[in-house]
């Protein structure tokens, strides 16, 4: 704005040192019409000069203001990361995390339920890497506990949809035998799993020895969370072993399975037994 008041207060001066020779009764313009051009001008300067100065201040002023309010929240950050015993670099790496399992969760939503039964493990591990997250005194930040609070939201979504077990349909060939199935090893690889099968189908199989060749048959894969499938050589004392870490609770999965189990001495292969939480 003043360089372009100043270049038209010179081409005024220059102006008015010219009206000699370019004639101003020719043109119709006097000598005092330059004289008051020049003084609005002026003036016009003068104000355009004053109100700059005064932007001028209130930008220094509120620039200021700006940098007092930018100094009080970095002093109310680090009172906040005192009291979750951590510090920027540790919030920063714990929003992180929290943005890489919501972005997995996002991934794991968009599955199919036969897909998403794979990733079983995965959705395990998430659910548990969150117990942990929330643990941490940054989860009481309100950006991490919102952010949390969207990751919960999904955890539960995807649970809800997660299946008990996945099914692959079999065609039944010539000559195929339960036994023979479950032996592939692309179902069991285990033929004393064929229970399993027959059990699945129990209302198309009258006989587990007579299957017939074109008849499509449901192949369960897995077990719903707090269940146990039962493998050649199992023993209710191995299973609480492997489930509870102690032997000695076997008693406990005995008593929920009490209705299947007739002997506690004798569990077979294919059984799928209740497991109950510690």
């Amino acid at each position: 704005m003043q360089n372009r008041i100043g270049y038209l207060l010179v081409c005024a001066a220059v102006a008015v040192l010219a009206l000699p020779q370019m004639g101003l009764a020719q043109d119709g313009i006097t000598y005092e019409d330059y004289k008051v051009q020049l003084a609005q001008y002026e003036k016009r300067s003068a104000e355009a000069a004053g109100a700059l100065a005064e932007c001028k201040s209130a930008g220094e002023a509120l620039s200021q203001q700006i940098a007092d309010t930018e100094g009080q929240i970095a002093g109310v950050m680090q009172e906040i990361y005192a009291l979750v015993g951590s510090d920027e670099a540790g919030v920063s790496n714990y929003m992180g995390s929290l943005d890489r399992i919501e972005a997995q969760l996002m991934g794991l939503m968009n599955l199919s339920d036969s897909d998403l039964f794979d990733k079983r493990d995965e959705f395990d591990n998430l659910s548990e890497l969150v117990k942990k997250m929330k643990e941490n005194k940054i989860s009481l930040i309100p950006a991490a506990a919102a952010n949390l609070r969207n990751i919960e939201q999904l955890l539960e979504r995807i649970d809800s949809r997660m299946p008990a077990k996945r099914i692959k349909n079999y065609t039944v060939l010539r000559n195929d035998s339960l036994w023979k199935i479950a032996k592939m090893p692309d179902i069991y690889d285990n033929p004393y799993l064929w229970p399993r099968i027959y059990v699945e189908n129990r209302g198309t199989i009258k006989d587990p020895d007579l299957i017939y060749p074109a008849s499509v048959l449901k192949v369960p894969f897995g077990v719903d969370r707090g269940q146990h499938l039962v493998l050649q050589g199992h023993s209710l004392s191995a299973i609480a072993s492997q489930v509870y870490k102690d032997a000695s609770q076997w008693s406990k999965i005995y008593q929920a399975n009490k209705s299947q189990i007739l002997d506690p001495n004798l569990v077979f292969p294919a059984q799928v037994l209740d497991v109950p939480a510690n």
